[in-house]
């Protein structure tokens, strides 16, 4: 059977960006597992939510595994934000490529599949590569799907992959109803340690969406590892995310999005600074490594802009312990010692329809207020602790490792 040209060009890519992966890794993916087992979607119609990032152990694309088990018909694909191939920008809205077997956007006119859509497939099967931070939009389309499938009978399969956080980390506020969007759909904190596969039955379950869902597990992961402890190959789930250690770095310099501080977004140090052209970086490194945060030290840095050429200085993050470090814990008291360094040199975006993007990345107002008040981040973090210790106990429920 002649291969759609959408798989030809998924096949090319992946041969492009993955390393390949080391031999017999210890982790066994969930598409893996599945392909043991494969019985239950042979003879049905199958759309698939994936990208780049969805591969077998071995680097073969999800897509075109799929398309060798007999009996099975991928009749369609949908791609999250950044696109099926990953080529597209944070925000930047995703085409639909139509074709005898189209690529339907989940980020662009529609953050859903439409009953339309819907009529193309029996099961709607997700693998999707998640970094464990709140505000990274896979688990949010992961949840969206699940929605539809659920009002128009459908059921869904999860491909479970790892978190390359490890499930060990648990920081930050939990997200508040108020500030719903879709980088933060449900109350789980900032960094959750889970799997998207154990997202997936939290938010069917815990905060009811209802779905006909079954989660295919990984064999081999524990939560104690991250990625590089898989040894898996790595591939990038989006532009930004281009090593195993990016999501650390994101996990604590993304959220600066609603401040006035730059990330080195667009440079090779992207997500690894905290920077502006009225720091005093080695004034700031220093202060910030006598708090003796736990896996991380800070030291200065300096990097022109990319579109204006002006010298941003400040810090550079150094993690020394992937499992003790605490992405949102650090990002505070990142903030904390800026704010008392620079009072109101430090601001954040002015808000629109009522609402500040900083609370709407954090999921909460309060983060920004006691920053404002000047709260030190000792204080700040205290009271995030509470909620967490209450999500820590919720979530046991539906984790599948240990």
């Amino acid at each position: 059977m002649r291969r759609p040209a959408i798989l030809t060009l998924i096949i090319a890519l992946t041969s492009i960006f993955s390393p390949a992966a080391a031999q017999d890794p210890p982790v066994r993916l969930g598409i893996d597992t599945f392909l043991s087992e494969p019985a239950p979607l042979q003879g049905r119609r199958v759309g698939l939510v994936t990208h780049q990032a969805g591969v077998t152990r071995e680097g073969h694309p999800t897509a075109v595994a799929l398309t060798r088990i007999a009996g099975v018909k991928l009749t369609a694909l949908f791609a999250p934000e950044h696109g099926l191939d990953g080529s597209y920008g944070a925000g930047q809205p995703v085409p639909t490529i139509p074709g005898r077997t189209p690529v339907y956007s989940l980020y662009g006119g529609t953050f859903r599949p439409t009953r339309g859509m819907l009529a193309r497939v029996d099961v709607l099967v997700v693998d999707l590569q998640d970094v464990g931070s709140r505000p990274y939009t896979y688990a949010s389309t992961m949840a969206m799907v699940m929605q539809a499938a659920r009002e128009a009978g459908k059921p869904v399969v999860v491909f479970d992959r790892p978190n390359p956080l490890g499930g060990v980390i648990i920081d930050g506020p939990i997200l508040e109803p108020q500030f719903r969007s879709f980088i933060g759909l449900y109350p789980i904190p900032m960094v959750h340690g889970m799997t998207i596969g154990e997202l997936a039955r939290l938010y069917n379950d815990a905060f009811g969406i209802g779905a006909n869902l079954t989660v295919v597990p990984m064999e081999g992961w524990t939560r104690a590892m991250t990625w590089a402890d898989t040894q898996l190959g790595w591939i990038n789930p989006s532009p930004g995310i281009t090593t195993e250690d990016a999501p650390f770095f994101y996990a604590a310099t993304g959220p600066l999005d609603g401040a006035n501080l730059w990330n080195g977004v667009g440079t090779a140090s992207r997500f690894q600074v905290v920077l502006a052209t009225w720091l005093d970086g080695t004034r700031l490194a220093e202060r910030l490594n006598q708090k003796n945060l736990p896996g991380v030290r800070f030291s200065p840095s300096a990097i022109p802009h990319p579109r204006t050429g002006r010298i941003f200085r400040g810090v550079r993050l150094h993690i020394t312990d992937r499992l003790q470090f605490r992405p949102a814990t650090t990002t505070v008291t990142i903030l904390a010692e800026i704010r008392q360094m620079y009072g109101d040199k430090f601001t954040f975006h002015r808000p629109r329809r009522g609402r500040y993007l900083f609370d709407i990345v954090w999921g909460t107002k309060e983060v920004r207020l006691a920053l404002s008040r000047g709260d030190p981040a000792e204080t700040i973090v205290a009271r995030w602790q509470p909620a967490l210790a209450k999500f820590q106990r919720r979530r046991e429920a539906y984790l599948l490792y240990r």
